[in-house]
């Protein structure tokens, strides 16, 4: 089955770097933080954990206080809003453009207020939002902007790369996106004024330990290998691999002996296929015992916590950066993105060009201002098939088509809906999007007749009406 993402890794040379002496010096990182800024056009980079870590980092660094708001749009990853919650935040949720999916312009200019701090720009699936309007907004009321580029690496506005209009930015290097590390992030910083609050903020955290390191990178090569053609059956997450080897310690040892070797990706995969098909057996397993659906569940626990604050997930932790290891990953992904986000590009081209006049489908609506670096193709499902039967339908074709990103906006979404004041009728357009979005696979491994084939089924599913 043609999996839903998958990032460009060349085995043998991360395996080749990471058994160096140099996966372990401190310097790496460094190297790495230079790098990436250089490619980006960013002033001072910090590479971090996850993105989410990047960006609490980033609030803590700005004078925010209790009731202090920060604007982001609906649609967007709940770990956004953890991250504002836990750095003392007030999140304040706007509605999305049905145009570029990226928050509307004229719901951020209605929702400052004088305890407006920042406004998070995000640019999502790899289209710029609209940053110009958005910053020109955020000065005329004196806050901050960070943009979140954390699905829109290389991608441009007005002929200037995003990442470089805020503040602050944050880029993410999870298994699914243009780039990976396996899992981790950067915080690049704009502002000069504020890079001496960042670093100060940043000696506050350590480095990933050694063995989480690995776990991330050995999870990103085991997923590489779960998610090619002839393997994948069964649905899995961009953490899939990295949960293997945190419970599997015989896994962990094994993959050290590989890399230890120096290892081709033909011996990694004859050694770790009995693994991979054991956690897979184990993931099927689960689903056979009928465990209660993650949407229902959520339902029940927002009755039992209507009387009591709830609990969420925190990014805060001791370990919020980046170590050696995953930085030594990054330094070799950055030769690689041009290229990967080349073919993204045409295959989206491609589609576009073949779905065009398709009338069951919206398209986005981009603008010429905007270059992106597509992290998905995205189009809003106008057939009379609801979205989670077009899935079952493709993925019995052989490939994984759906709304995989986010099943519900933010305000919808269990605890957010208890803990984030909000007014629905004000994010309808959120929730439209996450009712009727069908991702379509982009990634380096999408050959042409997957795009013939996949624009073949949308059309078969397009032209049967009246159900």
């Amino acid at each position: 089955m043609l999996a839903r993402f998958g990032s460009y890794l060349n085995v043998e040379e991360i395996v080749d770097r990471i058994r160096s002496d140099q996966a372990l010096d401190g310097e790496t990182i460094g190297e790495f933080e230079r790098k990436f800024a250089r490619y980006t056009g960013t002033l001072r980079c910090f590479a971090t954990n996850q993105a989410r870590a990047g960006l609490l980092i980033a609030l803590k660094s700005l004078p925010i206080t209790h009731g202090d708001e920060v604007i982001v749009q609906s649609f967007t990853f709940k770990g956004v809003v953890d991250a504002i919650l836990d750095a003392g935040g007030e999140p304040v949720l706007v509605d999305n453009s049905p145009d570029d999916l990226n928050a509307d312009v004229d719901a951020i200019e209605r929702s400052m207020t004088e305890k407006t701090k920042a406004v998070i720009a995000t640019h999502l699936f790899g289209v710029p939002c609209e940053i110009d309007a958005i910053s020109s907004l955020a000065r005329e009321n004196g806050c901050y902007v960070i943009e979140d580029c954390a699905q829109c690496l290389g991608a441009a506005f007005g002929g200037r790369s995003v990442g470089t209009f805020g503040d602050m930015t944050i880029f993410s290097f999870n298994y699914e996106k243009h780039m990976t590390t396996g899992q981790g992030g950067i915080l690049a910083v704009n502002n000069r004024d504020l890079i001496g609050a960042v670093n100060k903020t940043v000696d506050t955290y350590e480095r990933a330990p050694l063995d989480s390191e690995k776990c991330f990178v050995y999870g990103m090569l085991l997923e590489h290998l779960a998610l090619q053609r002839g393997t994948y059956k069964t649905r899995l997450t961009a953490t899939f691999g990295e949960e293997c080897y945190r419970r599997d310690r015989k896994l962990f040892r094994e993959m050290d002996d590989l890399v230890e070797k120096a290892a081709t990706e033909e011996e990694i995969r004859a050694a770790l296929l009995p693994y991979l098909e054991k956690h897979v057996a184990r993931l099927r397993s689960k689903f056979r015992q009928g465990i209660l659906p993650e949407r229902a569940s959520r339902r029940l626990l927002g009755v039992r916590d209507r009387f009591r604050t709830p609990p969420r997930e925190h990014v805060e932790s001791e370990h919020l950066l980046m170590n050696a290891y995953r930085a030594a990953v990054g330094c070799i992904a950055l030769d690689h993105l041009d290229a990967v986000n080349s073919v993204r590009n045409e295959n989206a081209e491609r589609y576009l060009a073949e779905l065009d006049g398709q009338d069951a489908y919206g398209m986005l609506a981009i603008s010429s201002k905007k270059r992106p670096t597509f992290l998905k193709l995205n189009v809003l499902n106008n057939t009379s098939y609801p979205v989670s039967e077009i899935a079952a339908l493709a993925e019995k074709s052989g490939f994984e088509l759906g709304n995989f990103q986010w099943p519900s906006p933010v305000h919808l979404t269990y605890p957010y809906n208890v803990l984030v004041p909000h007014r629905r009728e004000d994010l309808q357009t959120s929730e439209h999007i996450a009712d009727h979005l069908i991702n379509v696979p982009v990634h380096c491994y999408v050959t042409p007749e997957d795009i013939t084939g996949i624009v073949e089924f949308l059309a078969r599913i397009g032209s049967q009406k009246g159900r």
